[in-house]
């Protein structure tokens, strides 16, 4: 017991521990026994003389006059005698149904029997609690009707949790209750309507209903006059935003996360006592204007991001409110820059991305550093040189604008740095000048940038991810970069650089992705690759100089399932080994689906995580893959001088979706096994010196969508009767050897079935095929002709012919009119 028993538990020792053996944890049980609790002085004297004398250390119950009192456990002895009238049983391992007994508890006016695991409905006894004032059953897995647990009942009850159940139905009439100050019921499966006569409560303060599945309009919150706050987060509420008329109190209004279409009241300008705002992902599609904002002058954050709103304010109209936050992403504030953030000096999160703003950035915006720490403009026009120094910031997004010059001065306490596809220039020099013990991600890709990489000097211990590419960096890796130990992705793309890969690489054991993809890094790929960089899963090289053989350490990343080394001067055979490769041999092994941050818009008000981009060559053409990287699994060995046949164990890589073996030296036969590929959608062995038939197993290949054998020696007939034959004749041209459809080649013993072939002198055909056709071809139209004029020339000519024939025609018209008017009748008739 010990420690145990000073906990909430205590309740159920001494009160329960004469009446049944110690350890039991379901109230069920508990029907003969609750009964103890009810009786007088006498029968608590017993629960604390039985307690004393088996354990001497319980010293948590006082004598005050005539009542008892236990630590969760509440007694009133106004009436003459004890009466229990609060009760705890919280966060304990209860489990079970409730029992009925509880019914016995009549003084009770607190009860929690949160965070534990009862189960079932809430007996129908515990409506004789008539004096129950505030009661928590959160944290349990009660079902049952939300209306049929509160129609009419509880009259004295003034708050009430039920968070975190499996309640269904709809919201009742909560007018009944009166006294209903605070109602929770987050988290449970409500999926009912808002009844019309929800209003007109005076005197309730807190409504949470959010994350249920409430659907439908909200009703008018026109008589809440106490209401404070109400969230209705998460649910699939639609239609416009409510009349608040008369919600003076209302200080909070979180509607985010519904489907919510329309903000036409303007009764939102005259919550003068709001502080939070939050209609985020809807799909509002309105105009705001002051009116909708004018009397707010206690509004500290905004969240309207992941909607259509149209702000429209005059370029000279200031707030009355000083905000925290504004995060309005996605809503239209453009073209002009908004000008009436001017005056916000408290502001320590604005989100304006996506905000349709193409304007030079104001000089006056550096006056909002002082306290900023977060800081979104990204996916706009904003011009400019960014000077300003947020020596606060934590996370700043300028990505995807058109801001030039050189790199903006960063705070030494930034975490994130996301200034991509803007035009940026000069060197990374400044930057590292910077202790950034923080600095966990950077993102300077798609700029002007030049010169060599500068060493790393400072202290970068978390970063984890760092984006380079598409800039003019030149020189040699720096062996420096064996310091950043966190680091997870390396991308220097599309860059300048040249010389081999640092051996300090290899101290970088937690990368997971690495994209040095078109520069002119040369030497062998190193063999410590699969020894000292285990995690491994994304390994892109292509367009560089690398030479010497594939090196078998390769087939050690375990979590490989993206290989790229094409456009190399690799040469030499593919390792047996990758068939060891388990990524790509089973599925659910997806990895590096997402991580802690966005690689496109980064935010500190949800957890954070950034996805993965590459460009692959799938089918022919180049594609950019981010959220479904994860799923592409690819082997890219193109353009090299690779020679040999098709390794058997990479038939083994069953999760396979593309294979691109194409313009090397390959020869051989394609392995009967690959066959078992299938996953294969995209298979390229064009350019090579493959020979042989095409194996009747790849006709088992029933998600292949791209195929392309051209340009080597295969021989035989394309196996028949499969989507093989469906592929464009360009998969298997200039292949001397193949025949069979789609190419024009016909196979030998494969001649058509229909050849007249003389079997007597009776039907003998002078002359060859070509002139016994003709001749077919000048009876058919011949016959035709004849036919077609003997029967109009007839027409013509005699006169009764025509008339009967016309009249003919008439007569079938007249009777197919006729039937069918018929049917017509008998149907309505029917009907």
């Amino acid at each position: 017991m010990k420690k145990a028993i000073y906990a909430l538990h205590v309740f159920v020792v001494v009160c329960f521990l004469p009446c049944m053996p110690l350890g039991s944890e379901s109230l069920s049980k508990y029907d003969n026994h609750i009964r103890c609790i009810e009786r007088e002085k006498e029968a608590l004297l017993v629960f604390k003389q039985g307690v004393e004398n088996e354990h001497d250390h319980l010293h948590s119950w006082k004598e005050t006059k005539d009542c008892y009192q236990w630590k969760g456990v509440g007694c009133d002895n106004r009436s003459g005698h004890t009466a229990l009238t609060h009760l705890n049983l919280g966060h304990n391992h209860l489990n079970g149904p409730i029992a009925n007994s509880f019914a016995l508890l009549t003084a009770l006016t607190n009860l929690d029997l949160s965070a534990n695991q009862f189960i079932g409905e809430l007996p129908k006894s515990i409506y004789n609690l008539s004096k129950l004032q505030i009661a928590d059953f959160s944290s349990n897995n009660f079902t049952g009707n939300l209306e049929d647990l509160l129609s009419g009942h509880f009259a004295l009850l003034q708050e009430l949790s039920l968070n975190k159940n499996q309640l269904t139905g709809s919201i009742p009439d909560i007018t009944l209750l009166s006294s209903l100050r605070e109602l929770h019921v987050n988290s449970n499966q409500l999926n009912g309507y808002f009844l019309t006569v929800f209003k007109h409560h005076s005197v309730l303060q807190n409504l949470d209903l959010s994350t249920n599945h409430l659907r439908g309009s909200l009703p008018d919150f026109t008589g809440f006059s106490s209401l404070w706050s109400l969230n209705l987060y998460n649910n699939e509420i639609s239609g416009s935003l409510p009349d608040f008329t008369g919600c003076t109190a209302l200080q909070v209004l979180q509607l985010s996360k519904n489907q919510l279409t329309k903000w036409e009241t303007r009764s939102t300008g005259l919550l003068s006592s709001l502080q939070e705002l939050d209609l985020s992902m809807n799909s509002i599609r309105s105009t705001i204007s002051e009116a909708h904002l004018f009397n707010l002058s206690k509004l500290w954050y905004i969240r309207t991001s992941s909607n259509s709103l149209t702000f429209e304010f005059s370029s000279e109209w200031l707030p009355p409110f000083q905000l925290w936050e504004l995060s309005v992403a996605s809503c239209k504030l453009g073209p002009k820059f908004p000008n009436w953030i001017r005056n916000q000096q408290h502001i320590d999160h604005l989100d304006i991305s996506n905000g349709q703003i193409s304007d030079n950035i104001p000089i006056w915006f550096g006056n909002l550093s002082s306290v900023m720490k977060l800081l979104n403009l990204s996916s706009n026009k904003i011009r400019g040189e960014f000077s300003f120094n947020f020596v606060h910031v934590e996370v700043i997004d300028l990505s995807s604008n058109y801001f030039n010059g050189p790199l903006p001065p960063i705070s030494a306490a930034c975490s994130k740095i996301n200034l991509s596809q803007n035009k940026f220039s000069g060197t990374l020099v400044p930057f590292t000048t910077v202790e950034y013990f923080s600095l966990s991600f950077v993102d300077i890709s798609h700029n002007q940038l030049f010169g060599e990489l500068p060493d790393i000097t400072k202290d970068f211990r978390l970063l984890a991810f760092l984006n380079l590419g598409y800039n003019n960096f030149s020189g040699r890796i720096p062996t420096s970069v064996g310091l950043l130990g966190s680091l997870q992705t390396l991308i220097l793309r599309n860059n300048k650089l040249y010389g081999e890969l640092p051996s300090s690489l290899r101290n970088c054991s937690n990368l997971g992705f690495v994209d040095f993809g078109f520069n002119k890094i040369s030497g062998k790929i190193p063999s410590w690759i699969g020894k000292d960089l285990p995690q491994l899963y994304a390994l892109i090289l292509k367009s560089n100089r690398f030479n010497g053989s594939l090196p078998s350490g390769i087939c050690h990343l375990l979590n490989l399932h993206f290989l790229d080394l094409s456009i190399n001067r690799l040469s030499g055979t593919i390792p047996p080994c990758f068939g060891n490769l388990t990524a790509m041999t089973q599925k659910g092994t997806e990895v590096g689906e997402h991580h802690y941050l966005t690689n496109s818009s980064i935010s500190s008000n949800r957890r954070d995580y950034y996805v993965d981009n590459v460009l692959a060559r799938w089918k022919g053409q180049e594609f950019e893959y981010g959220r479904n990287f994860a799923y592409l699994k690819m082997i890219d060995l193109s353009t090299n001088e690779l020679t040999g046949e098709i390794a058997i164990g990479m038939t083994r890589l069953l999760d396979l979706k593309g294979l691109n073996l194409s313009r090397n030296r390959f020869s051989g036969k394609i392995p009967l096994e690959i066959g078992q590929l299938k996953l294969l959608e995209c298979l390229d062995l064009s350019t090579n010196e493959f020979s042989g038939e095409i194996p009747l197993s790849m006709s088992g290949l029933n998600f292949l969508a791209f195929l392309d054998l051209s340009n080597n020696n295969f021989s035989g007939k394309i196996p028949s009767g499969t989507q093989l034959q469906g592929f464009s004749i360009s998969a298997y041209e200039e292949n001397a050897g193949l025949c069979g459809k789609p190419l024009t080649s016909i196979c030998p013993g494969d001649e058509p079935a229909n050849r007249i072939q003389p079997s007597s002198s009776k039907y003998e055909v002078d002359g060859d095929d070509s002139e016994y056709e003709r001749c077919l071809y000048i009876s058919a139209v011949l016959g035709f002709s004849t036919t077609f004029w003997g029967i109009i020339g007839t027409l013509v000519l005699n006169h009764r012919w025509r008339h009967a024939y016309f009249q003919f025609l008439h007569n079938l018209k007249e009777r197919f009119y006729v039937d069918m008017a018929v049917c017509i009748a008998r149907l309505q008739m029917h009907i």
